[in-house]
């Protein structure tokens, strides 16, 4: 195939380039209410015939759930879902009887709440004057992990809230999260959406115990089953991007965000950052350097010991995650410009959060030799809204990345990039989008003269949009603000499990929250 006279005269990857370089640096050198158990209520008492092959307990629920039409909640260190059940003939008698025989643990109480019935161990009680809690605090805390319904696997990234406060969460990797309810609104409901599955609400009464397991089922949509726009993929991106002043929100807002990043050499965590911030974010008129960043708290954390002298540093800061906002900042693969760059396919249409959208595949030419993007854009059906993204560096190409990525090494260092990815997320508030999750991995082989072994390093940063507030907007004072791409101070102190009270925050996953008390703490404070 003979070359494309285009082909080396593109700007090495511009969106990239001009976003978020640079990134990394090599050097040498609850209160949680009370739950009661309910008397058995009509749900429980209701009837049931159901025949129960040999099988585990959690496909068990599930099937006495689609037959029951109701769902179940608990926590899989009280329920033991991997428990086998026997071969069980169940005719026409009570629901909570049959929960009693194949659970088969007299501990076990159950709560209903509407279709919903929580199966959870009551807590032992306790002498208030012995509890330290403090009793003056004006929230619940409702926790939970969400879970695949057909293979019980944990889904990241899912997106927990109350709409109409315009409060929420996503889950972590391991598809926990909490959240922190304000208690005028503990009799509402919160909502669960994750892309290809149908979305949940739940009653926030049936998460203030424990972190239970809240189960997803994946939709499936038949192409034929809705109306196909007769249009070309690439036509589509290009109306997404001419749509973007009417769907996105057209107003400064304030964000209370949360931020996060780490770096793990070698699968072990040697650095943590987190930082709730107040965000003046400007109209998606405007580009993110009109964008301000007030912190509320932080804290930064690292390896107490040191080894050797080899260290990598994530230079991103909160300003890496409001330029990936994709609509505000349009990268080489939306914007105008660029696209010629690129070959755009529709491959699927899924379910996202009561919509259905289009899955539109986007990879670089095969003659464009500098790296550039692939990914996946889910585009609403109706109103041609982008509603998420996923993206990464062409992975056949990302190692010539190596010069755009690391702003200084020491000699003898070479480094190899392995893979460097994005997902960004939008929500809806009062018909109009904004961002409100965004996370960036990069993965490294960093190798060091006359070191025959590699060392591998994982970093990622991750913002979440906690809530929105749209009344007297203002810019914040200069003197008020920070540096985006500079958040943590040097301050030393020790790890605190209850650093965050009462602020909202995504929980770390396991790997991460075990090691966390063994780093030294070097920065902490409020800054409001």
């Amino acid at each position: 195939m003979e070359a494309s006279p285009l082909a080396g005269k593109i700007p090495i990857i511009q969106w990239f380039r001009t976003t978020i370089h640079p990134v990394v640096l090599i050097t040498l050198m609850l209160i949680a209410t009370k739950v009661y158990a309910s008397e058995p209520d009509s749900l429980l008492q209701q009837k049931i015939t159901i025949t129960i092959k040999p099988t585990t307990l959690f496909k068990a629920l599930n099937q006495i759930g689609d037959k029951a039409g109701c769902f179940f909640i608990y926590d899989s260190r009280d329920v033991k879902s991997d428990k086998r059940v026997r071969l069980l003939e169940w005719n026409s008698k009570p629901l909570h009887h049959l929960l009693d025989q194949i659970i088969n643990d007299t501990l076990i109480k159950y709560k209903v709440i509407g279709k919903h019935i929580l199966l959870y161990k009551p807590k032992p009680s306790y002498n208030k004057k012995d509890d330290t809690r403090e009793y003056n605090v004006s929230y619940v805390q409702v926790s939970g992990r969400i879970v695949d319904k057909e293979t019980a696997l944990p889904i990241a990234f899912a997106t927990i809230g109350i709409p109409n406060l315009a409060l929420g969460t996503v889950s972590n990797l391991d598809g926990i999260f909490t959240l922190k309810v304000p208690d005028a609104y503990v009799d509402s409901c919160i909502a669960i959406s994750h892309i290809g599955y149908t979305p949940k609400i739940v009653p926030v009464g049936l998460l203030t115990s424990k972190t239970s397991e809240i189960f997803l089922e994946p939709s499936f949509i038949a192409v034929q089953e809705i109306f196909i726009r007769n249009i070309d993929p690439r036509s589509m991106v290009s109306e997404v991007v001419k749509k973007r002043f009417q769907n996105y929100i057209q107003q400064d807002i304030y964000i209370t965000a949360f931020y996060r990043e780490g770096v793990l050499r070698n699968k072990k965590i040697v650095s943590y950052s987190e930082a709730v911030t107040k965000i003046f974010k400007s109209s998606y008129r405007s580009d993110s350097r009109n964008d301000q960043v007030k912190l509320i708290r932080f804290r930064k954390m690292e390896q107490a010991k040191r080894r050797d002298t080899l260290d990598v540093k994530l230079q991103a800061g909160v300003k890496a995650s409001l330029d990936i906002d994709i609509m505000k900042n349009l990268p080489d693969f939306l914007d105008p410009e660029y696209t010629q760059y690129y070959d755009y396919s529709r491959s699927d249409i899924v379910v996202y959060d009561n919509k259905t959208a289009y899955v539109i595949e986007f990879r670089q030419k095969p003659e464009i030799a500098e790296p550039l993007f692939v990914g996946s854009l889910y585009i609403d059906t109706e109103t041609l809204t982008l509603l998420a993204a996923e993206f990464a560096i062409n992975p056949d190409l990302v190692q010539k990345t190596a010069s755009q990525l690391v702003v200084r090494k020491g000699k003898g260092i070479r480094v190899q990039p392995q893979k460097i990815s994005y997902r960004v997320n939008y929500q809806e508030h009062n018909g109009k989008w904004y961002v409100n999750h965004i996370r960036g991995e990069i993965n490294l082989r960093v190798l060091t003269r006359f070191w025959p072994i590699a060392n591998t390093f994982e970093l990622f940063f991750e913002y979440v949009a906690l809530q929105l507030d749209t009344t007297n907007v203002k810019r914040f004072a200069k003197r008020e603000t920070v540096r985006t791409n500079e958040v943590f101070s040097e301050a030393q102190a020790e790890y605190d499990p209850n650093f965050w009270s009462e602020l909202n925050y995504i929980e770390p996953e396991v790997n991460i929250s075990k090691a966390l008390p063994q780093l030294k703490k070097l920065t902490s404070g409020n800054a409001e």
